[in-house]
């Protein structure tokens, strides 16, 4: 018997309805697993960049005390020669960042100075009784003038591998030596350990064998070879860490980041995932940053959880259309929320941006919980990198390239800075210096200044020739700034302490502009005379200017741009170093 024309209607629309049901369904799943992947590649990605973030970002300030000393001493303002206050000098800045163990200055004639936190200066040394640092000495006079790291050794003095960041020292052409800083691995360790709940996860090796850091070496008290004095992978007491080189491992099927790398390898029927990637820029040796995670990490449940809802979905497949919708509804939510957050952040109104609320499904959970440590790092980086510079970065559509460009550079420094900072403990002088920049930057870059770097309790800033005059805006600024520490002095004086006098020096003139430094750390920042010549005002304030609290000094190509010449007083023609022609001096008064 033939079938009547509804039955085949009613079953051709019934299987057309269950065939398009089965297609959702099997579309939705096939988004749902390639969501899944791309969502854990990005967290991937996020946990193993904010790890090496937060490392370089520990071992940063020891970097920055050794060039911070390094540039005291090329600029005559610190006299290695001068036992008592370079010790004194190299104790200050070693407070100043708890990661560093102990400073020290190899003389070009051997001569060996080091101090120890919380024990001041050690007895001299000779490198005649220390290979490795003669070694440095010699090495020091054909590599580049900037930090660098060293190789881990084994140091007696404090019982522990350490670390060192090491600078050579020169003065114009003669080599003066090498300037370390030393940061230990169980200091390093003891950072891993504090890191949250991941802490047992994470880790550092050094070279393919050895381990660095990890939290079992928190204690200071490790294994070492002969050979490296670091403990191996199996030596550190951590079954997965000891299977990271594992022949036995499987690839993921997750899209990684360029330059990140993982594996998943089985332990004892259970499987962990590594993913990890290299350190660049940390010495010869490379370094890998990883971490991992296993069942006990939650590794898995995503996709037991996308194959229950396959299975859920075969047996009521019109109920799972009607949940994957509500879901679709409630995911959409949070989803907009992280859109609306991620647009401020590409404005850099980081200050506009609220906290992801949690949520109930966890990808979007960590999703969340990951996006704001983001915007809590990129709030520290704010404080590191000028707002408006970035922004003006941002906004050009051309790679960053050097160039010469016509700029007012601006250079202030504290007049007797040395002598005031004896007197204080460092954490007084940190908050003295902080305050002290807080009024300067806000002075500059209200008149449009860009503040290029801190230099110990100077500061360099420029403006670059844009159609407005720089000149004038350089000129208000440092006005500004008179007034502001006048009446921060003011206060100071009413309190019972010091006040504070500055000397600033300004010059206009031709200087390359772009990023200058080393791949994968540069600065955007300026060379040429026209830097140094701002520089030698702002020293020249000590013999022309006619003094005061804040002594403001300015060349003749400032003074000739500037568009009121009412309050610039000429104070003469003085030769300055690094240039044959003198230069005029002109101060502003007030």
């Amino acid at each position: 018997m033939k079938p009547s024309i509804t039955t085949v209607l009613v079953t051709g629309f019934g299987l057309l309805i269950v065939v398009g049901m089965m297609l959702v369904q099997g579309i939705s799943l096939w988004t749902a697993q390639r969501n899944t992947l791309a969502l854990l590649g990005d967290l991937s990605h996020l946990a193993i960049s904010s790890f090496v973030r937060e490392v370089r970002g520990h071992l940063r300030p020891v970097e920055d005390a050794n060039s911070y000393i390094a540039g005291m001493i090329e600029s005559g303002a610190l006299d290695p020669a001068d036992d008592a206050r370079f010790a004194q000098a190299l104790l200050t800045t070693s407070a100043a960042a708890r990661q560093i163990l102990g400073m020290g200055f190899v003389h070009a004639d051997g001569r060996v100075v080091r101090v120890l936190r919380g024990r001041g200066a050690s007895e001299e040394a000779h490198v005649a009784d220390l290979p490795d640092l003669a070694d440095t000495l010699a090495a020091g006079r054909e590599l580049p003038r900037r930090p660098f790291w060293s190789d881990a050794v084994w140091e007696e003095l404090v019982d522990s591998t350490i670390l060192t960041v090491r600078t050579p020292v020169w003065e114009g052409d003669r080599y003066l030596g090498v300037l370390l800083s030393a940061v230990t691995v169980g200091d390093l360790s003891r950072f891993i350990a504090g890191a949250g709940s991941l802490s047992r996860n994470l880790f550092v090796l050094y070279g393919e064998d050895h381990v660095l850091a990890h939290r079992n070496m928190a204690g200071g008290s490790y294994r070492r070879g002969d050979d490296v004095p670091l403990p191996r992978l199996d030596e550190v007491g951590d079954r997965v860490l000891a299977r990271f080189r594992s022949p036995d491992f499987r690839e993921l099927l997750i899209a990684l980041a360029e330059g990140v790398s993982g594996h998943a390898v089985m332990i004892d029927g259970e499987e962990y995932v590594f993913i990890h990637t290299r350190i660049d820029s940390l010495g010869r040796v490379p370094l890998t940053a990883g971490i991992y995670a296993g069942p006990e990490d939650g590794l898995g449940v995503e996709w037991n959880r996308l194959v229950a809802a396959g299975i859920a979905g075969g047996v009521v497949i019109l109920v799972s259309v009607a949940i994957a919708v509500l879901l679709g509804r409630r995911v959409s939510v949070p989803v907009k929320a992280l859109a609306a957050a991620a647009g401020s952040v590409a404005a850099l109104e980081f200050g506009r941006v609220a906290p992801l609320k949690p949520s109930r499904v966890r990808e979007l959970d960590e999703a969340a919980r990951a996006f704001n440590r983001m915007i809590a790092g990129l709030r520290w980086f704010e404080t590191y990198v000028p707002r408006q510079l970035v922004r003006r970065l941002v906004e050009r559509d051309a790679p960053v390239v050097s160039e010469e460009k016509r700029v007012t550079v601006m250079f202030t420094d504290i007049a007797g800075f040395s002598t005031l900072s004896e007197r204080m403990p460092p954490a007084e002088v940190a908050r003295l210096l902080n305050a002290h920049f807080s009024i300067l930057v806000g002075c500059i870059e209200a008149e449009g200044g860009t503040v290029d770097k801190y230099i110990g309790d100077s500061l360099m800033a420029f403006w670059e020739e844009d159609g407005a005059n720089a000149a004038d805006r350089a000129l208000r600024a440092a006005a500004a700034i008179r007034a502001a520490v006048a009446a921060e002095n003011a206060r100071r004086r009413a309190a019972g302490t010091d006040a504070v006098a500055m000397r600033i020096g300004i010059h206009t003139g031709p200087a390359i502009v772009g990023n200058i430094g080393a791949e994968g750390r540069v600065n955007y920042t300026l060379i040429g005379d026209t830097v140094n010549v701002a520089a030698r005002l702002e020293q020249l304030c000590k013999e022309a200017a006619g003094g005061g609290e804040v002594a403001v000094l300015l060349s003749g190509e400032t003074a000739t741009l500037a568009s009121g010449r009412a309050g610039l007083a000429f104070r003469g023609r003085y030769p300055v170093r690094g240039r044959a022609a003198a230069v005029e001096a002109y101060e502003l008064e007030g």
